[in-house]
């Protein structure tokens, strides 16, 4: 392993569950309690670190899969059977890799674990979500298997920093104004700048991914490997009655699996771990982002897309600029919230000529302009699969959102610098900012997903009068300030940039520079799975380009499989909302599935099959009602893909159809 240190900060808190009233899978909650409503607080003000542990599970569980039983919850993946798991769990913080802050990690260790054949599954929370968010996806593999699984929250997590009561969040979830408690998770540098902003911005909140100054995506393979090395401590220590000689990764297998922003944590973790710890990984929907793409090219759909991967706030702001008018342009009218587009319309129409009126789209009709933006977006390499969910994406505010997270984490800037003037706030009827409820902000921790707008928490930015409104949708002209260069010249927009753009989108660079990947992961077996019908991570800015870079630079001596869900998407958990159902199968059930493939390669000799296409089966086609969904909507791998398989030779990737 790199040479990382793995400090614990303060005291791990232990608890152990019975597997009835409290498990480590479900908290207890169980398979109807999961699909419920959200878990009761006795006393709202003030919930107990059990009640945030409980909601925070179930939190993660709603915000990553989709919970029903025609969905395959509690058959083909969760816990099955409404299984419990009896256990210890520890929850404790380690110091940051640059030792700045410190970071949630969670070593669950069921009372099934096997000390004779020791197995650990390394997770890495998706998104920003906090340190539970990946129980519902990779972990849940691990436990069911008896196997101790240790979670890091990756340095994102829901550190949240209340500016009007200059309080926080301990790693469990509970608030405190102590910044001497060892396990607050997250508090700004107090200076006068923060102390001034604070008064001409009431009710700001800051949060952690976005506002720590930090940049984690640069170390989240480090953040995973400290996580493996604190386990093994705990787990000797747990254990040392019982064993023979102390745990280690030579006498233990060890895995590593994430989903989205994890399962990208998963891939720096193996271009880091040059000591071999990691005996095999998966990653699923990976926003990954590799350098060295100049002569590659990605064939698909009889296109060739040349030197293609570009990274997620580069994508993110084109989306953002022009996903709300391109969208009118999408008519399939069975497509997930196509509704939305049309009650919107109007506001829609607006975009577009605004667009029109700083010459970043030609003239004409709103309809021929709508398709002039889709054309943009498909030539910057997204696919049709993908940009079929814009209606779903500008609905939720998510380009906006992405774009002002990620734009201030990569540049480190720092909180009284909002820009484009985007903060955070809890907001009232009006849209404007308020003070979060002590009811609200007891459980804010448990509910938020660690990016805004979530749980209540919206962005804000000022109006045309100068008021703080929020500002969830977005705006044309905070579009414009992210946007490529390149796409603003010879237009209007260049009245619209705020005076600090040159400085910013510079930090922003050398922020995107430290997190580049090397698609180098050492000759182990590796899975990546990713749904072609992503429309947040695209396979052409992420997995694809990630596969071509290995092939090309390691020559087959990486053993790295590349699998596409023709029907994958990002957000398993809309799939039970309509036009999700009917159209789309859950990632969640591959990586289930990849762990299984995974753990007989490495257990019992079965090769991989060989990279390719995953022919699946949306359960609405052709159906007037949506069946449950069964294995054989799910596809499968074959030995031999055939025409399904997909190819490098040359410097080109082809994929089929």
């Amino acid at each position: 392993m790199e040479q990382v240190t793995a400090e614990i900060v303060g005291e791990p808190l232990r608890c152990e569950v019975d597997g009835r009233s409290d498990d480590l899978l479900t908290a207890g909650l169980g398979l109807e309690g999961l699909r419920g409503a959200p878990p009761p607080i006795a006393d709202p003000q003030r919930p107990t670190r059990a009640e945030l542990r409980r909601r925070a599970i179930y939190a993660a569980y709603r915000g990553a899969v989709d919970v029903s039983d025609a969905g395959g919850f509690g058959r083909l993946f969760g816990p099955i059977g409404d299984r419990r798991i009896t256990g210890v769990e520890y929850l404790f913080a380690v110091r940051t890799p640059d030792g700045g802050g410190v970071t949630s990690v969670l070593l669950q260790l069921p009372a099934e674990f096997d000390v004779d054949d020791p197995c650990l599954l390394a997770v890495a929370s998706s998104g920003s979500r906090g340190v539970y968010g990946a129980l519902p996806t990779a972990a849940e593999w691990g436990l069911q298997r008896g196997w101790a699984v240790v979670h890091t929250d990756k340095g994102t997590g829901v550190g949240v920093w209340d500016l009007d009561r200059a309080r926080g969040y301990r790693v469990d979830g509970v608030l405190t104004a102590d910044l001497h408690d060892p396990l607050l998770s997250f508090a700004p540098q107090r200076t006068p700048e923060l102390a001034a902003f604070a008064a001409a911005e009431p009710h700001t909140l800051l949060f952690k991914h976005a506002q720590s100054g930090q940049n984690p995506e640069a170390d989240w393979g480090a953040y995973l490997l400290q996580a493996i090395k604190a386990a093994f401590r705990l787990m000797n220590a747990e254990y040392a009655s019982r064993l023979a000689a102390p745990l280690a990764p030579g006498n233990t297998l060890v895995l590593a699996a994430g989903v989205s922003n994890g399962g990208a944590a998963v891939l720096r973790a193996l271009e880091r771990d040059r000591a071999g710890w990691i005996a095999g990984a998966l990653a699923a929907e990976p926003s990954a982002v590799v350098g060295r793409t100049a002569g590659l090219s990605i064939e698909y759909g009889g296109r060739r897309l040349a030197d293609s991967c570009i990274a997620l706030i580069d994508y993110s702001s084109l989306h953002c600029l022009y996903q709300p008018c391109a969208v009118l342009a999408e008519t399939d009218t069975t497509a997930p919230m196509y509704p939305a587009t049309v009650e919107t319309r109007p506001r829609l129409e607006q975009w577009c000529q605004r667009l029109q009126q700083l010459g970043l789209l030609p003239a004409g009709p709103v309809a021929d302009v709508a398709v002039a933006a889709r054309e943009r977006l498909l030539a910057a390499g997204m696919l049709p699969d993908g940009l079929r969910l814009g209606h779903f994406n500008v609905a939720a505010g998510l380009w906006p959102a992405i774009t002002v997270c990620y734009g201030w984490t990569y540049s480190r800037r720092p909180p009284w610098r909002p820009y484009g003037g985007v903060t955070f706030a809890a907001t009232d009827d009006a849209g404007r900012p308020r003070a979060l409820g002590e009811a609200e902000a007891a459980v804010l921790w448990a509910d938020a997903t660690g990016i805004v707008p979530t749980a209540g928490v919206a962005l804000v930015a000022r109006d045309a009068s100068g008021h703080r409104v929020r500002a969830n949708d977005g705006s044309v002209e905070l579009a414009v300030a992210y946007a490529p260069d390149r796409l603003l010249e010879r237009s209007a927009a260049h009245a619209l940039l705020p005076p600090d753009r040159a400085e910013m989108l510079a930090a922003v660079r050398a922020g995107q520079q430290q997190a580049l990947m090397t698609g180098r992961l050492g000759n182990r077996p590796v899975i990546i799975v990713h749904g072609r019908a992503d429309g947040l991570v695209p396979v052409n800015h992420s997995s694809r380009p990630y596969y071509a870079v290995n092939q090309r630079d390691r020559g087959g001596r990486d053993e790295l499989r590349y699998y596409e869900l023709q029907h994958g998407n990002h957000f398993d958990a809309f799939l039970a909302l309509p036009g999700f159902s009917e159209g789309y199968v859950p990632m969640q059930a591959w990586v289930r599935r990849g762990l299984d493939h995974l753990y007989a390669r490495l257990r019992e000799g079965r090769p991989l099959p060989p990279s390719q296409v995953i022919r699946s089966q949306p359960r609405g086609a052709g159906q007037p009602q949506v069946p449950p969904l069964t294995e054989a909507h799910l596809g499968a791998l074959r030995a031999e893909p055939g025409a399904d398989a997909i190819r490098f030779a040359s410097g080109v990737l082809t994929v089929p159809d």
